[in-house]
């Protein structure tokens, strides 16, 4: 039956409540109303009605004065042990999972090691499921995930939950989300990893007030998520921004999709570690995927004594900053921002990107976005992925 305008705008209400308690929780109903700009009716019948559903707490009256009368004020939050999700990264040769709870903390790491791209569709089917199944026996029973989300390296559709195709595997076009939701009998979501990093971004407190922005996702490949009007944006298929396979050179460089040129076979780990290689002697391991300690070594060898490297690295801001000026001229963005295990040569990279700026667009242009560098100091994508998941649910 199809929900009424009234049921919608209170539905609606009561997600925008839910976001706003797992990002700045605790707070009194009095600010999160104005925050929100809702009534005290609504704010004080959606909490009441989380309360009942045990997903809201009270913490003790705070004693902090304040310039109003009456009662001190009672902050509500998120019951962190609500209801958990599990959050699962798919990437070459591993499974990565890590629980995390009503609030979107995580918490609870399994990994596991398998040969990604031996797998046939019922082969990942089957790995999944098992892993989904071994992580279950390994936490308390009030702990069991109510949702399963999983985070994919390559290009996904968010809408339907098929992996189009991915580095980590062989095969394409695999109905993921409706294979698993049978086998697992749990919600699941499907979203690529650059989506995921958009996700923790967009939930950190600094980031709250942008509603047009970006994701640049450095790392093994080259990954994008925007937000527009304050939504993650998936495009009419569910999977738009892959910035990455947009060409910087149509008869360039081979890029693992299978297309030449792209930005990812210029800037991606494995683009920057095979053409080191030209330069000098390194160890190919595992060609596919360069190790992190490998692509470190490659920086640290660019910031000592090789201009040959930093040459590389410079050459591959401006491939960054081609793409990024089109991104610009384009959509007009708010702000920009380059994260992902690759950004550990953002240093490195950014004067070539800054100089194709400026050649590419005018000042006043470039002037109205702003590009910033974020830290990768931890895995975002396994955060971004949990509270994907969380949002499909609350």
């Amino acid at each position: 039956m199809k929900k009424t305008d009234t049921e919608q705008i209170r539905l609606a209400n009561k997600k925008q409540i839910i976001h706003y308690l797992r990002v700045h929780g605790p707070i009194a109903r009095v600010d999160l109303g104005q925050a929100l700009k809702l009534s005290p009716a609504t704010v004080t019948a959606i909490t009441s009605e989380l309360q009942q559903e045990a997903r809201l707490i009270e913490h003790p009256a705070t004693t902090e004065k304040t310039n109003t009368r009456g009662r001190p004020r009672v902050l509500i939050d998120l019951a962190p042990d609500a209801f958990h999700v599990l959050g699962l990264k798919l990437s070459i040769n591993e499974l990565k999972m890590h629980l995390g709870n009503h609030k979107g903390q995580v918490s609870d790491e399994m990994v596991i090691d398998l040969d990604t791209r031996a797998l046939s569709e019922e082969g990942l089917f089957d790995a999944i499921a098992s892993a989904v199944r071994r992580f279950n026996a390994s936490v308390p029973a009030h702990k069991r995930p109510k949702a399963l989300g999983i985070a994919v390296q390559g290009v996904v559709n968010g809408l339907n939950g098929e992996i189009i195709w991915s580095p980590a595997l062989a095969v394409r076009k695999v109905p993921l989300k409706h294979e698993l939701e049978q086998r697992i009998q749990l919600p699941v979501t499907i979203a690529n990893d650059a989506n995921c990093l958009t996700m923790a971004i967009r939930h950190q407190r600094r980031y709250q007030s942008l509603t047009d922005f970006a994701v640049i996702m450095l790392g093994y490949g080259i990954g994008m998520g925007m937000v527009i009007n304050g939504e993650l944006y998936l495009g009419h298929h569910g999977a738009a921004a892959e910035f990455g396979h947009s060409k910087y050179y149509p008869e360039g460089a081979q890029c693992l999709c299978g297309k030449r040129g792209c930005i990812e076979a210029y800037v991606g780990d494995y683009a920057l570690y095979r053409d080191a290689s030209a330069l000098f002697p390194l160890s190919w391991d595992n060609s596919l995927h360069p190790t992190e300690d490998s692509m470190q070594v490659l920086v640290n060898k660019a910031e000592s004594d090789s201009k040959e490297l930093r040459d590389l690295f410079q050459r591959a801001g401006r491939v960054l900053g081609h793409g990024i000026s089109n991104l610009i001229a384009l959509l007009s963005l708010e702000k920009i921002i380059i994260s992902g295990p690759g950004s550990r040569a953002y240093h490195l990279m950014e004067a070539g990107l800054m100089t194709n700026l400026e050649d590419s667009l005018v000042s006043d242009l470039i002037a109205e976005t702003t590009i910033e560098h974020a830290a990768w100091d931890e895995d975002m994508t396994i955060k971004g992925i949990v509270v994907l998941a969380l949002e499909a649910i609350d």
